[in-house]
């Protein structure tokens, strides 16, 4: 039987002044006093989602969520100061305001992107990693998502045409999306977002159907605009930036899990990465992206019990 931890509600929110005009929405679970796991959302542009708060012990950990620039509760809904390096900057702001040593960081896909790249920035401040379907934007990730030759577009050829009727190639797709989605023609933008959603959601749950818990359509824009304008200047950062620092964080306690037949983050480079890192890698076969699948939930919830373990003693 699936056995997930039982949370009562936030014991504290509130909103952090990042700079720039941002305010940053955050949330802490748990236990106060407890090892604190900085919980990193994917998209980019989705937003917290503290129903991941079931895969942390509730009396030994601090879950702190929060949403980064632009996103959900976090303001105002918008791409100006809003990159990688913002998003690095205020995690550590956050860090900073709560004056905590050193803190877990956890995520999934882009979240995992952002906790790497922050532990990589401060190596410092991070007790450990946990971290599951891991994206690392490199050229050959956009390909595997956004290709003619990648992932999606050779599993889904139908839906793939009409997500690219053009046929154009991924860099000159990302940017046609980008153009549309930040112009004037609402009804053209509307469109556009519920065609990049609707792939993303296709990927995601492997050809099953799924709506996506965006109610307002202003939401499934923002949504789709953030993702975009992180796409369009691949995510603010250099090719192989992750890899290339992966020496760096041998000293860090990391776990990574990841579905062997995810078709939105590619497996062979994240588990090329963990035995440089010389991390600990979980496969799970069978399994996609998609965190629901309940092998998978567990396998978090599983990481996060050994880790709090290894990272209290």
């Amino acid at each position: 039987m699936s056995r997930f931890y039982q949370h009562t509600e936030a014991f504290r929110q509130y909103h952090l002044a990042v700079g720039d005009g941002h305010q940053m929405s955050v949330e802490e679970w748990g236990n106060p006093t407890g090892l604190p796991v900085f919980v990193c959302h994917g998209g980019p542009g989705f937003g917290s989602c503290t129903s991941m708060v079931q895969f942390f012990n509730p009396d030994r950990y601090r879950v702190i969520f929060f949403s980064q620039r632009g996103c959900k509760g976090s303001t105002p809904h918008s791409i100006e100061h809003n990159t990688t390096q913002h998003l690095v900057h205020d995690i550590e702001m956050l860090r900073q305001h709560l004056g905590l040593e050193k803190i877990l960081l956890a995520g999934g896909s882009w979240g995992a992107t952002l906790a790497l790249l922050y532990a990589i920035t401060h190596p410092n401040a991070v007790k450990g990693l946990l971290l599951w379907a891991t994206f690392l934007a490199t050229e050959s990730d956009y390909e595997w998502l956004y290709g003619a030759d990648g992932a999606g577009a050779q599993f889904y050829p139908e839906a793939y045409s009409q997500f690219n009727p053009d046929q154009l190639k991924w860099e000159h797709l990302l940017s046609e999306y980008h153009t549309v989605l930040q112009g004037k023609d609402d009804i053209a933008a509307y469109h556009a977002a519920k065609q990049w959603l609707s792939w993303e959601s296709l990927l995601l749950n492997a050809g099953t159907t799924f709506t996506l818990s965006l109610v307002e359509r202003h939401q499934e824009l923002s949504y789709a605009q953030i993702m975009l304008h992180y796409f369009t200047h691949r995510c603010f950062i250099a090719e192989s930036e992750i890899a290339d620092r992966a020496e760096s964080l041998r000293a860090i306690p990391t776990w990574f899990i990841h579905g062997r037949h995810d078709l939105i983050c590619r497996f062979s480079p994240v588990l090329s990465l963990s035995e440089r890192m010389k991390a600990r890698m979980l496969i799970i076969d069978g399994v996609g992206h998609s965190i629901q699948n309940s092998v998978y939930s567990e396998a978090i919830l599983r990481a996060a019990d050994l880790l709090q373990i290894k990272l209290d003693h």
